[in-house]
């Protein structure tokens, strides 16, 4: 059961919480930084205080002294690998040269990073990539692996600081991660955009769930895209009504409901909204929580409303009404137009929206839709398909929008259009009603 407090107290102001990886400033992400810090969290590794020049000189001693009979072959492997970081490319666990961490965490890393990286590891739970990564290497790259695997280190990830928000979405980063990471050459091409994609599904999904806490576990929304090469039209329904506007819309509530959240929250370990509402309609003395919960209320309007608005308030008769209530004023607060708070939840609503911008595009009289490119749309496939060796068409509908990319039968022709154009599509039935896709990969 839920920790629930013998009193409930007001925070001084609306905390951020640790549900969204935006604030209102500093929302500056580096994805290659971002990258490395998933990376290293889920191998369980680090590396420490090792410059790349002194890498790339440990391994110019080594290759040397084995390479005796053509010394100046150095000259060639280090413009092979060592230019521009070319090194990268050889093997993911080059990326962790970037989050280098010194005991405490690095300023030059950035907050925002960190952010972004901790929702990835809560998306993650417990899952470790125990293979390392392994792959095919020619003799040289053998040895600069080896050399770096030297100053790699193990280290504790700390214990989840909080549960899954959207649980359903978690399963699917799960699976998704592991299939790159039997795939290393796939993951390196892939991972910084699967993390990307799983930005904008997480922040849409969050948004599109938001206010629906009276469910027992959040399910995928419907959200509806396009493909970049259709036309856009005000006659397509379904991405019309569930589309771009149903989500900007959404994003307003975002800030102010995990505010609400904040306060509801009594102990390290924080729950989503719709867990905190299942605790406290089955928490045992609900009369002494519902008369808390008034008082808290009649507090909180004075403090961030205003008193006229106390006088139009009515007591709530049970905790599941109070509960409701506690969002309904979380979200009125910021509808207060001289309140600096009204301004603060536009640049949130901002924050988000230019996160989303990569599945954003302008269509003219269309106005603004949500649309997928043939990259995140092979992407989409591969992991979707992931370990099989091809999915039928309408299954492979259902591993889009398990991850929350919905598509209505006009966008499904064109990608089948597209799909065929690319060469991965087996029809097996003279009907042509047996779709079936393979992976690019």
């Amino acid at each position: 059961m839920y920790p629930i407090p013998e009193v409930l107290s007001l925070t001084s102001n609306n905390k951020p919480s640790s549900y969204i990886p935006v604030r209102n400033k500093g929302n500056d992400f580096a994805w290659d930084i971002i990258t490395g810090l998933v990376l290293s969290h889920a191998l369980r590794k680090q590396i420490k205080q090792y410059e790349f020049d002194q890498f790339r000189n440990d391994c110019k001693l080594l290759l040397q002294s084995k390479l005796i009979d053509s010394p100046n072959f150095w000259d060639v492997i280090n413009r092979m690998y060592f230019t521009e970081e070319s090194i990268c490319k050889i093997s993911p666990l080059f990326l962790l040269f970037k989050v280098q961490r010194q005991g405490e965490k690095k300023k030059d890393i950035g907050a925002a990073n960190f952010r972004m990286s901790d929702l990835f590891s809560n998306l993650m739970g417990d899952l470790i990539l125990k293979d390392e990564l392994v792959q095919k290497h020619n003799f040289i790259e053998h040895e600069i692996l080896t050399i770096f695997g030297n100053k790699l280190e193990k280290y504790d990830v700390d214990a989840a600081r909080e549960q899954a928000y959207l649980p359903y979405l978690s399963h699917a980063f799960q699976s998704d991660l592991s299939f790159l990471a039997i795939r290393p050459q796939y993951l390196l091409q892939e991972l910084t955009n699967l993390l990307k994609l799983y930005a904008f599904a997480y922040c849409s999904q969050l948004s599109l769930n938001i206010k629906d806490w009276k469910c027992e576990q959040p399910v995928s929304k419907p959200l509806y895209f396009i493909l970049d090469t259709e036309k856009a039209s005000s006659e397509r329904t379904q991405p019309q009504r569930y589309g771009y506007r149903l989500l900007v819309d959404t994003f307003e509530q975002v800030f102010p409901v995990l505010s609400a959240l904040e306060n509801l929250q009594f102990d390290e370990y924080k729950c989503p909204l719709w867990q905190v509402y299942q605790d406290i309609i089955n928490y045992a003395d609900q009369d002494r929580l519902l008369t808390d919960i008034n008082t808290y209320l009649e507090i909180f309007i004075v403090d961030r409303i205003g008193q006229t608005r106390l006088e139009q308030h009515q007591q709530a008769a049970s905790t599941s009404e109070a509960f409701q209530q506690i969002i309904d004023l979380a979200i009125e607060q910021f509808k207060v137009s001289t309140s600096s708070r009204h301004e603060i939840n536009g640049k949130y609503t901002r924050a988000l929206k230019e996160l989303c911008s990569d599945f954003i595009q302008s269509r003219g009289r269309s106005g603004q839709v949500l649309v997928l490119n043939q990259d995140q749309l092979m992407l989409l496939t591969n992991i979707s398909i992931g370990n099989k060796d091809k999915l039928l068409m309408n299954d492979l509908m259902r591993e889009f929008e398990r991850r929350g990319f919905y598509l209505d039968k006009q966008s499904q022709q064109a990608l089948v259009d597209f799909y065929e154009r690319m060469g991965n599509v087996a029809r097996m039935s003279d009907s042509g009603d047996a779709v079936y896709v393979r992976k690019t990969i």
